[in-house]
């Protein structure tokens, strides 16, 4: 955080096994906060954060089959739109 002018709280016992700190960074020139009002706060903003779970890779199986399946659905929406 080089030149950071503000101040900053860091959370390493966040009691989560997902999240191992938290950095809050204060407005810079405020030195006092409110805890309760910030604790609500905080909470509000942790319920509007979703966690996205990163895909496993699909192996190379998968995806002749993923595209064997879309060949042939292609294929029979074809011969229908034919028939």
């Amino acid at each position: 955080m080089k030149g950071s002018r503000h101040n900053v709280i860091e959370i390493k016992d966040t009691q989560n096994s997902n999240i191992e700190k938290i950095l809050i960074f204060l407005t810079p020139g405020q030195n006092k906060i409110d805890i309760d009002t910030t604790k609500k706060e905080a909470e509000d903003i942790l319920r509007k954060v979703k966690v996205r779970k990163k895909l496993p890779p699909i192996s190379a199986k998968a995806k002749m089959i993923i595209i064997g399946t879309l060949s042939l659905l292609l294929s029979l929406f074809i011969i229908y739109l034919l028939i």
